[in-house]
């Protein structure tokens, strides 16, 4: 008997996500952004650049930086020495990446809220970097 209820509740529930047009999706899926490392419309005239350069996001969210380059780049946290400035007020310390290849990506979650100013260690600072603000 307790089979058959579990049968005919979850017939309703996928009845009632066709019907109503839900998606059955993951929570990950429906929180993920991209950051494209790009040589092209870079503000500036700059040969390479992050874009979007700033982006807002809840916590939780996972970020994806692809790069869509022929050059390799990093996607790491800005101190004073190297940028200039400080790397924000966020406290996720693992941030940042190892050499991201053309056509290959780098991924970072954010669980804590702040802001998180970053740069590619070897085109520096002046030339690419970005902010991420995690609410």
């Amino acid at each position: 008997m307790k089979r058959r209820l579990l049968i005919m509740t979850v017939t309703a529930l996928v009845a009632l996500a066709v019907t109503t047009g839900a998606a059955v999706t993951s929570d990950a899926a429906t929180k993920t952004k991209t950051v494209t490392i790009t040589g092209s419309h870079c503000a500036g005239g700059k040969e390479f650049c992050f874009g979007p350069a700033t982006l807002t996001i809840a916590r939780g969210t996972k970020v994806m930086w692809h790069n869509a380059t022929a050059a390799p780049h990093t996607v790491t946290r800005c101190t004073k020495s190297a940028c200039g400035v400080s790397g924000g007020t966020g406290t996720d310390l693992k941030f940042g990446s190892t050499i991201i290849d053309p056509a290959k990506s780098y991924t970072f979650t954010f669980a804590k809220a702040g802001t998180y100013i970053y740069y590619c260690t070897i085109h520096g600072y002046a030339l690419m970097h970005g902010t991420i603000t995690v609410h």
